[in-house]
């Protein structure tokens, strides 16, 4: 009778670890994102038990913490990093190695993230924020951005599967910035047989960004001048569809940069490892 008893709650105890197994591998974990100003969305932060709100950007290359915040963990900023703004400016900022976060409830670590300010370039009366998080800190993971609902998923390869049949697999770039550190993407929008390619950027709350270059090629505006133009709300293919914004006309060094009206007007799954982008 024991030993009945022993093989049944072996037996028991081999069938919760299965179904927990299986569990975890089709399980999503959610992020949520929360109102910060306008369309700028924030996200709860931890590092070292202290909780941070940091400004969500996916286009933003690089993840960000404040020198305030790398004081406290004790962590010296060093070096010299570069990068250019959409507008051609120059960037430079320092760095600090091996960050462990948790963010919402999902533990990322970063081997490097730049040590940066944030508040400096908002307005005084922001709400404080202590860092940027960027698509850098999912390089490692499958992701998924669903704006509408103010939420990010961290997929696993099962839960990925379950969807792909809907999915629409989106022709893209991912750029590691000029010493390999940076991550962002870019989408390619077809117009008149050719690819041209658009940087994904939630943190672009304005207008969908054409190049003067761009605008002109698609005949939007007659010349290529440098002042800011404004356009009429056009419609940008990707995929099988057709997402609609106001746009602009800027001087930009890309083809063009996505807004989050139009990002938020779909779902789109990252899928870091594999470098491919899809669209729900």
């Amino acid at each position: 009778m024991i030993s009945h008893y022993f093989k049944m709650k072996t037996l028991f105890l081999s069938l919760a670890l299965c179904i927990a197994f299986v569990l975890e591998g089709t399980a999503q974990t959610t992020i949520q994102l929360k109102e910060y100003f306008k369309s700028l969305k924030q996200v709860d932060v931890t590092i070292e038990g202290q909780g941070y709100s940091f400004l969500f950007d996916t286009g933003g290359g690089e993840t960000f913490i404040s020198p305030e915040v790398a004081q406290k963990i004790g962590r010296q900023p060093y070096g010299n990093a570069t990068a250019f703004r959409m507008s051609g400016e120059m960037f430079r900022h320092q760095k600090v190695d091996s960050v462990e976060m948790r963010i919402g409830d999902v533990p990322v670590f970063h081997a490097t993230v730049g040590v940066w300010d944030v508040m400096g370039i908002l307005p005084e009366d922001f709400p404080k924020v202590d860092g940027v998080i960027s698509l850098k800190s999912f390089q490692d993971r499958i992701l998924t951005i669903d704006l509408a609902a103010d939420r990010l998923q961290i997929e696993t390869p099962a839960t990925l599967r379950k969807q792909q049949g809907r999915l629409t697999l989106l022709p893209s770039r991912f750029a590691n910035g000029l010493d390999g550190s940076e991550l962002n993407i870019f989408l390619g929008v077809p117009h008149r047989g050719h690819s041209y390619w658009f940087l994904f950027d939630t943190g672009n709350i304005s207008e969908v960004l054409l190049s003067h270059q761009t605008a002109s090629g698609w005949g939007l505006q007659s010349d290529t001048t440098v002042q800011r133009t404004a356009l009429n709300p056009i419609a940008i293919q990707l995929g099988r569809r057709k997402l609609v914004s106001k746009a602009a006309a800027e001087n930009i060094i890309y083809d063009g940069a996505l807004n989050y009206d139009v990002i938020r007007q779909t779902k789109i799954t990252i899928n870091f490892p594999t470098r491919q982008v899809w669209m729900h």
